[in-house]
């Protein structure tokens, strides 16, 4: 018995090792140095993400996801894609023809726009969903315990190792997304911001350098290091990574997936085939705009910005 008890724990241990090892590698190979990627890799990137979004123009044109229209609208403007631009304005016209004219959720896009404050249309909403038409309206709005205010504080995705990668893997980047609208509105102290801003960005930096897995979470995370970070803490590796990731049709998938792996290696397509086999065991993917108009910003941000109309 004795004997066999050692066995098990010289296994176990084995096993440990060979983990660790393993973890280490990976975590090496997900940050390792690479060559930078060129002007014209991003270019092309960015032209076949634009390709995606013409050809579901006319599915992605009833997505009323507002936040994903800023990403696409954000693109245009640090492009001068004309073609994006009008692809904005279009949804914007569907979107006045199906709802109220005076939603608060307007100001994503319109960020002067006239509203009327619905506190009551709130209640369904996920809280970081609150906080974001707290960001929009500059008010408060009510959770189980206490109101959205909580979220200017920096701890509401603290501790990491449960709330973010057991959790919520976007919750850093969901709450650094209603920092960015409360910046816009003026509705906190601007240094009280700006220190928030820079906690979220240091914690997504560092969820980063431990992600060695592309899929949604990942492409917001390089995506917000792009936008509103330091370019220079965004490893050439993980544009590299987001660029495999994108797929033949020039969209991205959302789901996880190890670009340097064979297609049908992947995580992804491997629940894909689960997804058909046991419908009610395994839930499907969810369509391709959310991850498309996510990588689309990300090789927009990564070019070099186009000045505006009227000026040099």
């Amino acid at each position: 018995m004795k004997k066999w008890g050692v066995r098990v724990a010289k296994a176990t241990m084995g096993l440990i090792v060979v983990l660790a090892g393993l973890m280490a590698l990976a975590l090496w190979h997900g940050n390792r140095d690479v060559a930078t990627l060129s002007l014209s890799e991003r270019q092309q990137s960015f032209q076949r993400a634009v390709g995606w979004m013409r050809a579901h123009e006319a599915q992605i044109i009833n997505e009323n996801n507002v936040a994903l229209w800023w990403f696409v609208q954000t693109a245009a403007e640090r492009t001068g894609d004309e073609y994006l631009h009008g692809l904005v304005l279009k949804y914007l016209a569907a979107s006045r023809a199906s709802d109220n004219s005076a939603n608060p959720w307007r100001r994503v896009l319109a960020p002067k726009a006239e509203v009327v404050l619905d506190i009551a249309s709130t209640r369904s909403l996920a809280p970081y969903h609150k906080f974001f038409y707290h960001a929009l309206t500059c008010v408060p709005v009510p959770l189980d315990d206490g109101d959205t205010s909580v979220y200017l504080q920096n701890d509401v995705c603290h501790p990491q190792p449960t709330e973010v990668w057991i959790k919520d893997p976007v919750c850093t980047t969901h709450h650094l997304v209603g920092v960015m609208l409360l910046q816009r509105a003026g509705c906190a102290r601007r240094e009280e911001v700006a220190a928030l801003e820079r906690d979220l960005l240091s914690d997504i930096h560092q969820q980063m350098q431990l992600d060695v897995v592309v899929k949604d979470a990942y492409l917001q995370r390089v995506m917000m290091l792009l936008w509103r970070g330091d370019r220079e803490q965004v490893k050439p590796v993980w544009l590299s990574r987001v660029v495999m990731a994108q797929q033949a049709d020039g969209g991205w998938i959302g789901g996880r997936q190890i670009p340097e792996w064979p297609h049908w290696a992947q995580p992804w397509v491997i629940r894909a085939q689960l997804t058909r086999l046991w419908p009610l065991g395994f839930e499907a993917l969810g369509g391709g705009f959310h991850a498309s108009a996510q990588g689309l910003l990300i090789m927009a941000l990564s070019l070099p910005p186009v000045p505006p109309k009227g000026q040099p």
